[in-house]
């Protein structure tokens, strides 16, 4: 493979990743702690799931990625309506993750649902609309209602696996396990 970057002043703009494994990359020339780039990883398999009136949203999720044993995988699109939706959000910019959690009621619009599954567990954020609420979003939680049909992709993938594990601010990153 052949790669090739360009930089404008200390912004050093990304443009390849490793097929070999971990290719660690700084996004900005002036940042301490450059990021993790996972390469290696295929796309093996793609499920595609219909969500009825009264499904859960994360428990039917959850309940694909058990009986299909997804490790690895992405929630490439989720698309549909709901009639309760739990989610949380980030409320503070402390070094350690503190979140605010809500509960919205009444119809609205599943504009967007996508996320990452590491050893068996998906991390997946949402936007969602409201009349007269507009849109919003945050990391998806259990609790959330189909209202009328909820669509989902998910693409299980093979490859270097992933995991979850605290980092020093005690949020979990992800890592080669």
């Amino acid at each position: 493979m052949n790669f090739r970057c360009a930089t404008a002043g200390r912004t050093v703009f990304i443009c390849a990743l490793s097929a070999a494994g971990v290719l660690p990359l700084a996004a900005n020339a002036a940042d301490a702690a450059p990021q993790a780039v996972f390469g290696g990883a295929q796309i093996q398999e793609v499920y595609r799931i219909r969500l009825d009136r009264g499904d859960p949203l994360l428990e039917s999720i959850e309940a694909v990625i058990k009986e299909r044993n997804i490790q690895d995988g992405i929630v490439l699109t989720g698309v549909g309506s709901l009639e309760t939706c739990t989610y949380h959000a980030a409320s503070t910019l402390a070094p350690s993750a503190e979140d605010k959690y809500f509960t919205v009621k009444g119809p609205m619009e599943l504009l967007n649902l996508d996320g990452v599954i590491a050893a068996g567990e998906p991390h997946i954020h949402m936007t969602m609309s409201k009349i007269g609420k507009g849109a919003f979003g945050g990391h998806l939680e259990k609790g959330c209602k189909v209202l009328y049909r909820v669509e989902i992709t998910i693409a299980k993938t093979s490859g270097p696996p992933l995991e979850r594990k605290l980092n020093s601010d005690g949020t979990p990153a992800l890592q080669l396990k």
